[in-house]
């Protein structure tokens, strides 16, 4: 457990508590509201004072961002469409004129005349618009709910592509995720519109942005409703709308009535999150989201007391916890490459945004988001997606485009490499990004083309976050020897100590994603579970028991690194873990692995020590798409771009398992278990040959049979 001091306890209970039911206080039972005459007031201006307020607010706003309609010079925009595609952005702005998303896995749906902000597409589950606090949304007391739902219309919405219509189907609430109306609602869609309208000049953008920002205001009243729940989500909401809004500030088609009105949406968006943050004894990427949105909007709101207030304090609090939740080498500590993107792209853009407008950040904080960016390149495969470490919900904070390889975090990558001068990220991510230019604009792009390529590719490890990243300019093997994350939590970690993957031109072997968290609860713990990982269980018993959807009850794996070496010849890592300490007859798994960075080899070493008889397993999940074949009992041949050989000492059996690239999406694939009831202590090898032709292929077999 972690030490807390009596006044970060009370900090915590205070947020958690009593916060709240001051919020619930002053929004249900008082029904108070920002007003525009209240907001004019706390800018020091009269209500007869509207038209000069707004004046001097836009142009004070053209100063504290770093986006504006200042910056919409031929420069900028030359570079906006070639990095977007010319085509590619006005396709996405026409999706958002006809009311289609695509998201989380889904096919492109269509929401028909009017949006539908409270429902779940995919399963067809409405949230009723109920006070944030008594929204249901992982399932206790859905039945009760249920009826209710049923009887309000669905909004004519379609999927395409030969979808099922919902509209008159019956909601399939067993599967209903509450991701997909939070995605829909942090307005990604604000940033395709303001980016269609800066390339064509067309207001009937303006117009589009206006009209879907006035209806979620309408039917999302503050406080109510599914799109409430999650101080979060009201965070990247504001961030979006707020950079939405900065696209558009140049133009006539925002009345004095509308910036008023969202500019009150902004401030009741300020006060929920400072009255819910969601604050814990072991904070997490919530909190940090909750932070950065209040920067965002207290630089928007920069002239009221309280937009200063918020700034002053998220910028104390992110100091903190960047220590807290980023490890010395800046690994993330809720153990997931996922959130290592999310955490790092809001802290980067927190952090120039703090720059832009003179704020002293710490170089602690500049040292650890620069390590954090680091870890992402080393995770980088060669074909520029990271391997599924962790929770993988494929959070953006900007997501710059309806279409995105969510595993490829290159954008935020090429954003450090400007950002730091850094050549050995421009190595991994070597085109200039969209988020990039977003939050460094222009002159981001000239730093960024002046710094010099580093051909090399670098073996790393990263030795408090636990993880080691073995690479050569072919061949690419994460090794997980961390704790399960979060100092004990869980959260967005997995029972992966010890797991690994290897890639070529191609994945070989894979861990199996995530899914879905609330969706299916019993598919979400299977690929959390060590099963789902290419690891070894012992006794069939996890490497820690689920508590929840995001915890453990007992992290007790207290992973050891045992050995690092790294050379032009090869690199070795070595570890163990004690998550079996705790069975009635302890157990203690060891793991070698031996990377022959010329032979392209790799040697698996899984030493159990104990005493009597248990049951070990060994787990080898396979990528899907390969052509996988059982040569005998011993040996495995993967085919795909380039081929592998697997070598096992023992008898396997082929399995077909669920695999998901990203969240949202199930494929399947196939996966070589190993079950041995044996005497301990025991080692066990395996061999993984990566080979770039079939002929090398027959070649080691006839060799190593």
């Amino acid at each position: 457990m972690l030490e807390q001091s009596p006044r970060e306890l009370a900090r915590v209970v205070f947020a958690r508590i009593i916060d709240r039911r001051i919020y619930g206080f002053r929004t249900k039972t008082l029904r108070r509201a920002v007003t525009p005459d209240r907001l004019l007031r706390s800018s020091g201006y009269d209500g007869r004072s509207r038209h000069e307020f707004i004046t001097s607010f836009k142009r004070s706003l053209r100063q504290r961002f770093f986006l504006s309609d200042l910056n919409r010079k031929e420069f900028y925009i030359h570079l906006m469409t070639s990095l977007g595609g010319f085509d590619s952005i006005m396709d996405d702005a026409d999706l958002v004129h006809e009311n289609k998303y695509r998201t989380l896995g889904s096919e492109l749906y269509s929401f028909g005349e009017k949006m539908d902000w409270h429902l779940d597409f995919k399963s067809g589950k409405r949230w009723p618009l109920a006070f944030y606090s008594d929204v249901d949304v992982i399932g206790k007391g859905g039945r009760r709910q249920e009826a209710r739902d049923r009887t309000q219309e669905s909004g004519g919405g379609r999927r395409e592509q030969g979808e099922r219509n919902t509209e008159h189907g019956t909601p399939n609430i067993e599967h209903a995720d509450v991701k997909v109306p939070w995605e829909v609602s942090r307005f990604h869609q604000a940033i395709w519109l303001g980016k269609a309208y800066w390339i064509s000049h067309s207001e009937a953008h303006t117009e589009k942005y206006v009209s879907l920002v006035n209806d979620w205001i309408e039917n999302n009243p503050a406080g109510y409703g599914v799109n409430w729940v999650t101080p979060m989500e009201a965070a990247i909401r504001a961030m979006n709308l707020i950079v939405g809004f900065l696209y558009f500030l140049g133009s006539n088609r925002l009345s004095e009535e509308f910036v008023m009105q969202f500019l009150c949406s902004m401030y009741e968006h300020g006060v929920y999150i400072r009255h819910n943050l969601e604050r814990s004894l072991r904070n997490g990427n919530h909190y940090v989201s909750d932070l950065v949105g209040l920067v965002y909007i207290g630089f928007l709101l920069y002239d009221t007391k309280a937009g200063k207030r918020w700034v002053n304090f998220a910028h104390r609090e992110l100091e903190k916890e960047i220590m807290n939740q980023v490890c010395e080498d800046g690994t993330d500590y809720e153990k997931s490459a996922s959130y290592q993107r999310l955490v790092a792209e809001l802290l980067t853009s927190a952090y120039v945004l703090l720059k832009l407008n003179n704020f002293n950040v710490s170089g602690d904080f500049h040292d650890r988001l620069e390590k954090m960016v680091t870890f992402l390149a080393s995770a980088t495969m060669h074909d520029g997606r990271t391997p599924n470490i962790g929770d993988a919900d494929d959070g953006r904070v900007f997501r710059m485009k309806s279409e995105i390889g969510f595993n490829d975090h290159r954008d935020i990558i090429s954003l450090g490499a400007a950002l730091f001068g850094r050549s050995d990220l421009k190595t991994v991510a070597p085109n200039f990004s969209e988020l990039a230019l977003l939050l460094l604009g222009g002159g981001g792009f000239e730093r960024f083309s002046s710094i010099q390529v580093d051909e090399e590719k670098r073996s790393m490890i990263f030795r408090e976050g636990g993880f080691a990243f073995l690479k050569t300019r072919k061949d690419f093997c994460s090794f997980d020897f961390g704790d399960i994350g979060q100092k004990g939590r869980g959260g967005h970690g997995h029972n992966d100590v010890l797991s690994l993957t290897i890639s070529g031109r191609n994945q070989f072997l894979v861990d199996r994603g995530t899914y879905c968290y609330t969706c299916d609860t019993k598919l979400r713990n299977k690929l959390r579970s060590t099963y789902s990982h290419n690891t070894a269980v012992v006794d069939g018993v996890e490497q820690a028991d689920f508590a929840g959807l995001w915890s453990v009850k007992e992290d007790r794996t207290f992973p050891e690194l045992l050995r690092w070496n790294s050379n032009d010849e090869q690199d070795i890592v070595e570890a163990q873990h004690y998550a079996y300490e705790r069975l009635v007859r302890p157990v203690t798994h060891g793991r070698k692995l031996t990377f022959n960075k010329h032979q392209r080899t790799y040697l698996i070493e899984d030493n159990f020590t104990g005493d009597g008889e248990h049951t070990i397993e060994l787990m080898f999940h396979f990528a899907p798409g390969l052509k996988v074949t059982g040569l005998g009992k011993k040996f495995i041949a993967l085919e795909g771009e380039e081929y592998a050989l697997l070598k096992f000492q023992h008898d396997f059996t082929l399995e077909k398992w669920e695999h998901s690239p990203s969240y949202g999406l199930l494929q399947e694939a196939q996966t070589a278990h190993i079950k041995l009831r044996v005497n301990l202590p025991v080692r066990v090898e395996t061999f993984v040959f990566v080979i770039s032709s079939m002929e090398d292929m027959n070649h080691i077999l006839n060799r190593i049979q």
